[in-house]
């Protein structure tokens, strides 16, 4: 049972900021003082991390493992057990094992065909990438299909091979859908009769007043009691009725648009004949989007008439072979097959949408009165009514939700396995673990480049074609990544979505069942579409602001080669422990250690390493609760309620807060006074080993270490920034619906605000930085405006922290490239005179 009160720290198996992921096992390594072998494990998805904490523990941890760079969630305490992951993924291992045998030898001669072609069209897909790009570069607009194309015009015919039936046998059985109709029916039941309860009481409530009239008994309390009774019912009516009435797209999907007959005829015929062969629903309308998911949501009279509308990520046609794409798309479609199958799974999976988007709906202030946000006229008191109303039912909505989970798992596991037995129809059972790889790669590519996306467009710029980012980053993933995705695919996913990628326990339930494959020539779904790179480019554009700029891709995505080239040298430099901050340019202040020699500075440095790893944790722990213990000192100020425990408190006293801030910024003060110690010495060493350098080298240097001066203006600002951004980020997780902190909320944005252009000032007016192009990529608006409603409020303050922390990353990563340039020498140098290096550290 779930510890009440306490939480466990989750690894989402993904690193933050496109770091690589052996640094992310390197610092994680330091930061628990553990081998990297076993640090590995923390980029398991779902490996628990931390159990059994507070809310004061996990706030502490998940700041110091988001500072490495390591994607985690906080989840209540023994939801998730490492040893159950293990458990599967040794099974998977050993299934794998089994299936590397089968491929050598025991591969009956009728499927080999089959997984031949498919293979071939994967490596020819994966060949003929990498001789289009090179590594470092990025794919230009046309040339994004990367298999050779078919002849469209009279080929769709002949892609499929053999039987003309591509429905597997075994996924149409009546059985579980029988049994499985009344669960799935209860939540539709419950807002039904809900419905219907409301409507009865209303009606007999008003009743109430022509009865008393008929018998003579009218008075005040009578109609007072009627009209109360009414107005209540209507309200628990109105509070339901989302549930039915909100549409489907009230989230907005930017760039999602049909797809035209004259942009896609060949792939609607395409679509038309899987439809034919496999016995699967019709496809009505294609929907296309820059994302990477396949899926069908469709409408209760679509699943009876067995017409569909397909949601097409043109990501996904990009990226994969065009079986692969094909095979999603029978998945798809393959969920809703027959009336009352597709019915079936209407109930099960419709359910728990709408639901969410309910929740939603309650959380961004939308209401049956108004699904738009903006009420007018009457409509304003009701809807404001609805929606402090909406915010306490929120806890209901969740348990509604996990009581539909609990009554139709099974039900959505049978449906998964119908789905992908669809799907191997296609490919052919021996190629669907390969294809599932293929699967979990393009979802983590996907999710990378959203989140590079996202973040862009706080900054007012958009990626100009995010298919072919997309494909980029999945032709570019390195080993380690690839490595921790294949390990995920042991963890169980989730059966009530349907973009999730097969796990090995749907592999092998897929492979049991040794389907051929029944399309076996390679051909891209690119080869479809009148002009792919117009419309590619197009939903690009739609998904972004009025206001974005539209960015080159390889600007955004492209890794800054002399970024990496710097962290490398930092990391031999300063055995990888790095300053967090600037280097501080001053030697040391004892006599003592101002009078060692080269190699002598090196040794005391030896000596000072494992220290100087304590101290680095503990300033971005100290830091971390500081900012904490700020703003929930000033929230209390203001007369707002918060819970201690978030702000690493210990109650609600303002002097009390104000006091445990006091001590920490004594520690705080304390251990960058230390820190700044232990660097001093490096600076020293810095400066030996230039004045041992060759005149021409020196004097090369020296010129370098000037330009290093030019950032130390920057340096109080740059902690502004650190400080704003990590209180922007708490408020935008806290923040109450009713806005009572609007006051603090908008002292903190214009400190930012402030902080910002700053920080742009001191860079336009000095030459050095100016040189490096710092002042160009930092054209930032920072304007502190301050909206009414939560949800704007909310996304203000996430664009706000996204900007502040944008800037100081930016003008991070200029001074490390500067200050790699500079160490790189210093290196060689100490190489060239024979001194002792400064060993990497062993962790222990």
């Amino acid at each position: 049972m779930p510890g009440q009160g306490l939480f466990q720290i989750v690894s989402m198996g993904r690193t933050l900021y496109g770091k690589k992921p052996d640094l992310v096992i390197q610092d994680a390594a330091r930061l628990f003082s553990i081998p990297e072998a076993q640090a590995g494990r923390l980029l398991l998805k779902g490996w628990v991390i931390k159990d059994q904490l507070v809310s004061a523990q996990v706030l502490k941890y998940r700041a110091g493992l988001h500072n490495i760079g390591l994607r985690v969630k906080v989840y209540p305490a023994g939801q998730f057990d490492n040893l159950q992951l293990i458990a599967r993924i040794k099974v998977a291992q050993r299934r794998r094992a089994q299936g590397t045998k089968t491929d050598r030898g025991e591969v009956r001669g009728a499927n080999i065909p089959a997984i031949k072609g498919n293979r071939t069209s994967a490596t020819m897909h994966r060949q003929q990438s990498a001789t289009r790009h090179q590594p470092a570069a990025f794919p230009k607009g046309a040339g994004l299909n990367t298999v050779p194309p078919c002849n469209t015009t009279d080929g769709v015919e002949h892609l499929f091979s053999g039987d003309k039936t591509l429905s597997p046998a075994g996924v149409s059985g009546a059985g579980p859908v029988l049994l499985g109709l009344i669960p799935a029916a209860v939540l539709p039941g419950i807002f039904i009769l809900l419905l219907g309860f409301c409507l009865y009481g209303a009606g007999y409530a008003l009743w109430q007043i022509p009865l008393a009239i008929w018998h003579g008994g009218l008075n005040g309390a009578v109609v007072a009691l009627s009209l109360i009774s009414t107005a209540f019912f209507i309200v628990v009516l109105l509070l339901a009725l989302p549930y039915f009435r909100l549409p489907r797209d009230l989230q907005g999907k930017p760039g999602v648009r049909g797809l035209s007959r004259s942009e896609g005829r060949e792939l609607l015929r395409l679509f038309e004949l899987l439809s034919v062969s496999a016995g699967l629903p019709k496809v009505q309308r294609v929907w296309v989007g820059p994302g990477a998911k396949v899926f069908s949501g469709p409408s209760l009279s679509q699943v009876l008439s067995q017409v569909l509308t397909l949601n097409l990520g043109l990501a996904c046609v990009v990226s994969l072979p065009g079986s692969d794409g094909l095979a999603l798309a029978a998945r798809a479609l393959g969920l809703y097959r027959g009336r009352m199958s597709g019915f079936f799974a209407w109930l099960v999976l419709d359910g728990g949408r709408r639901l969410e988007l309910m929740q939603w709906a309650l959380e961004n202030e939308r209401s049956a009165v108004c699904i738009t946000g903006t009420p007018r006229g009457l409509q304003k008191p009701v809807h404001r009514l609805l929606v402090i109303c909406g915010h306490f039912l929120l806890p209901l909505i969740e348990r509604l939700d996990n009581l539909h989970r609990a009554l139709t798992g099974r039900a959505a596991q049978h449906l998964e396995t119908r789905a992908d037995l669809y799907a191997a129809g296609v490919i052919g059972s021996e190629a669907f673990a390969e294809f599932a790889q293929r699967w979990h790669r393009l979802v983590h590519a996907d999710l990378l480049v959203a989140g590079i996306n996202r973040d862009a467009l706080a900054l007012g710029q958009c990626l100009e074609n995010i298919p072919a980012a997309v494909q980029w980053t999945l032709e570019n993933l390195d080993g380690e990544t690839c490595k921790a995705i294949e390990l995920a695919m042991a963890q169980a996913s989730d059966p009530w979505d349907c973009g999730q990628a097969a796990d090995d326990a749907r592999i092998a339930a897929v492979s049991q069942q040794r389907l051929p494959a029944r399309v076996t020539r390679a051909f891209s779904l690119g080869d479809f579409f009148s002009d792919l790179d117009t419309l590619t480019r197009g939903v690009s554009a739609a998904s972004a602001g009025p206001d974005c700029q539209i960015v080159p891709n390889r600007q955004l995505l492209r890794s800054n080669c002399g970024a990496q080239e710097a962290a490398g040298v930092l990391d031999v430099y300063f055995n990888r422990l790095p300053p967090h901050t600037l280097l501080p340019l001053d030697r040391p202040v004892t006599e003592q250690v101002q009078g060692m020699d080269l190699q002598a500075t090196i040794n005391w440095l030896r000596g000072k390493l494992f220290e100087l790893r304590g101290l680095r944790g503990r300033r971005q722990e100290l830091l971390g609760c500081l900012v904490a213990m700020q703003l929930g000192a000033g929230l209390i100020r203001v007369k707002v309620q918060i819970s201690p425990q978030d702000y690493c408190l210990e109650s609600t006293s303002l002097v009390a807060a104000q006091e445990m801030a006091a001590v920490k910024r004594s520690d705080l003060e304390e251990t960058e006074r230390q820190l700044q110690q232990i660097y001093a010495v490096f600076y020293q060493r810095l400066c030996l080993a230039v004045a041992l350098m060759p005149s021409k080298v020196r004097q090369a240097a020296q010129i370098q270490l000037r330009g290093l001066s030019a950032y130390e203006p920057l340096a109080p600002h740059l902690e502004q920034l650190a400080s704003y951004s990590k209180s922007l980020a708490l408020f935008a997780r806290h923040l109450t619906p009713e806005l009572v902190e609007r006051e603090l909320v908008k002292k903190y944005l214009a400190l930012s605000a402030r902080a910002l252009n700053a920080l742009q000032a001191i860079v336009r007016s000095s030459e050095s930085l100016k040189a490096q192009g710092l002042h160009s990529v930092l054209d930032i608006k920072a304007k502190p405006d301050l909206p009414r409603h939560h949800r704007e409020m909310r996304a203000a303050l996430e664009v706000m922290e996204s900007r502040c922390r944008y800037a100081a990353s930016v003008i991070m990563e200029g001074y490390r490239v500067q200050l790699g340039a500079l160490l790189g020498p210093c290196l060689e140098q100490e190489q060239q005179l024979g001194v002792n290096p400064l060993r990497l550290l062993r962790t222990v």
